[in-house]
């Protein structure tokens, strides 16, 4: 369990997958990042987990 807290965030949030930003084109760009492998690899890590279709 954890909890966190602190004062509430200004605007809204989108959340998908493992993306969270207040921006909706911000969101699609980390998807084309993820897809194209434009975000630096996890050290130690050699899986790649594919972008989800939905």
């Amino acid at each position: 369990m954890m909890f966190l807290g602190g004062a509430a965030l200004e605007g809204p949030r989108y959340v998908w997958w493992n993306f969270v930003h207040s921006s909706k084109e911000r969101i699609e760009q980390a998807k084309e990042d993820w897809k194209t492998g434009r975000f630096k690899q996890v050290p130690d890590e050699t899986e790649f987990i594919p972008l989800p279709e939905r």
